[in-house]
């Protein structure tokens, strides 16, 4: 019973922190979405602030779970294919839980003690698991020489902003990025972005590489 009270706080807490920000969340918003005594937020997190933090934090190790995929697949593909991987499962992993996306990604544009810690602990992990994929496809020939650390920003752009900025995507392009059909089709120009900008392929594989990976 606790832990399903416990979850019911959670649900609700992201769902109001996705629509109205932190400030604009209370202890009681978050008691009365929930259905439960005002009282128990404070004792199953410590109030507001612990369970702000307690959901960033799960939805980051859930991240960089999805991040590992399949590892005994990824290790018999090449470096394009591990990267195209690991961007579909960080894609599928924050579409499932897109509220808490948002609420992260938001929060992480901001400076505080918190994000500067999240930031040394999970994003500094990201980061080096990326850039890993990228210097073997370049050692290898696989990718063509160019400045690593823009070629990262340019990754995490594309896999977070779909769900940090979801109403950008529905109100200027009719997209809805919740949906199942969005991640089939954005994948498809993720093959085509990769195989252009990092293999220097002119005609890139979409279809193959697509049922090869398992990206549709």
């Amino acid at each position: 019973m606790s832990e399903t009270t416990r979850e019911k706080m959670k649900e609700a807490a992201a769902r109001l922190f996705y629509t109205q920000g932190y400030h604009g969340t209370s202890v009681r918003h978050i008691a009365e979405q929930a259905n439960v005594n005002i009282a128990l937020v404070s004792y199953y997190f410590g109030g507001k602030k612990g369970l702000f933090e307690l959901l960033m934090t799960e939805f980051l190790e859930g991240y960089l779970q999805a991040m590992k995929v399949d590892e005994e697949k990824i290790k018999s593909q090449d470096a394009r294919d591990q990267l195209l991987t690991m961007m579909h499962s960080l894609l599928c992993y924050q579409q499932k839980h897109y509220h808490l996306a948002r609420m992260v990604h938001r929060e992480m544009t901001m400076d505080s003690i918190l994000v500067r810690e999240l930031m040394s602990t999970y994003l500094r992990k990201e980061k080096h698991d990326v850039e890993k994929i990228i210097r073997k496809g370049m050692r290898e020939g696989r990718f063509i020489g160019q400045p690593v650390d823009f070629v990262l920003i340019q990754i995490r752009g594309m896999v977070t902003l779909p769900y940090y900025s979801p109403q950008y995507f529905r109100e200027l392009y009719q997209l809805s990025t919740t949906e199942p059909y969005f991640i089939d089709r954005y994948a498809e120009h993720l093959v085509r972005w990769i195989d252009s900008c990092l293999c220097g392929i002119s005609e890139p594989r979409t279809n193959r590489i697509i049922s090869r990976v398992n990206l549709a």
